[in-house]
């Protein structure tokens, strides 16, 4: 099969049964997506779109362009051509009659508290407390009294399961505190759209399952979430949808158990052949 043949036959995104529309808050609507670094595409004509409340999960081999995927939704790396929108809104630009003009930087950092990641690596503030780590992008970004931000913080940090572990440095937490400590962050901002960049892949096997708790809690409340993960469980029993990507290209994409279990396309099944 040419690399042609697949881009065709995963050229139409698909929709899970009983999802709305790609439009509007806690959505993500992808046309003919294209990122390169340098003379390397990584992302090549991307069609993508998630619907509010939808779990969509991303495998695929190291290297298949799921992480820039995430980064570009996340606004972390600019498109070189294509249309992405997030929460209905064009990421970084505003559509005016005759173009489309660039929002300015307070702008995009508003329009990007509206879309929550979490990275493999915890990215936490060192020198801060668990409830520090929670509370700061509150006051600083959303211009919250500390005490309301204190407030809501314990909250998160109680709804993921950190109860008593608020005083805490991240330091003195296991992995897989660490990754919901970064969670409750990301929520901390009310975010419409969760991005999740392989999220248990730094974690030791033990503390994997409390991370997953936590996204499974989350996908049903009805957070729309995009997870890139290897965890093929979590996709098969908590996936709307599941999309296999490889050399740039989404080469697959429907329902996570159908995927799973009787893919179509000869790429997805070498994978999988290795991993299930």
């Amino acid at each position: 099969m040419s690399a042609d043949e697949t881009v065709t036959r995963a050229s139409e995104p698909f929709r899970p049964p009983g999802m709305g529309d790609a439009e509007g808050p806690g959505t993500v609507h992808i046309r003919k997506l294209v990122k390169s670094f340098g003379a390397r595409k990584v992302l090549r004509d991307i069609n993508l779109d998630v619907a509010c409340g939808e779990v969509c999960c991303v495998i695929g081999p190291s290297g298949s362009g799921k992480s820039t995927l995430m980064r570009c939704i996340d606004g972390l790396e600019d498109i070189d051509s294509g249309v992405l929108k997030v929460n209905g809104e064009h990421l970084g630009y505003v559509e005016e009659e005759t173009h489309f003009r660039a929002l300015k930087r307070r702008q995009l950092r508003q329009q990007r508290t509206q879309i929550g990641m979490v990275f493999q690596q915890f990215n936490l503030f060192p020198n801060m407390t668990a409830l520090e780590n929670v509370t700061v992008g509150q006051v600083l970004v959303k211009r919250m009294p500390k005490a309301e931000a204190k407030e809501r913080a314990l909250s998160l940090l109680a709804r993921v399961g950190l109860h008593g572990h608020e005083q805490h440095y991240p330091a003195q937490l296991s992995g897989g505190q660490q990754q919901r400590v970064a969670i409750a962050r990301s929520l901390a901002l009310d975010p419409k759209v969760m991005l999740f960049d392989e999220p248990t892949s730094a974690l030791d096997p033990e503390l994997v399952g409390d991370v997953l708790d936590v996204m499974k809690q989350l996908a049903g409340e009805g957070m729309t979430m995009m997870v890139a993960t290897h965890e093929m469980g979590f996709a098969r029993e908590v996936g709307d949808s599941l999309i296999f990507m490889a050399d740039g290209y989404i080469v697959e994409r429907g329902d996570p158990r159908e995927v799973l279990a009787n893919p179509k396309e000869a790429r997805t099944q070498q994978f999988l052949r290795k991993v299930l």
